[in-house]
């Protein structure tokens, strides 16, 4: 595990994870997304991309 590598997961996953609650119907109207809302949908993202990172 490098940290250059884990790095671009991180960045790779936040944008994805943003996108992914945006998209989700669940979290409220589909492009109606608030900056706490941009917020955790970042964390998620960079969260998973650490995640994967520590097990591939």
């Amino acid at each position: 595990m490098s940290f250059l590598g884990a790095l671009k997961k991180i960045v790779i996953g936040a944008p994805l994870g943003v996108l992914a609650v945006t998209a989700l119907p669940i979290f409220g109207a589909v492009g109606a997304i608030t900056a706490t809302g941009v917020a955790v949908g970042a964390m998620v993202g960079a969260a998973a991309g650490v995640v994967d990172e520590m097990n591939g």
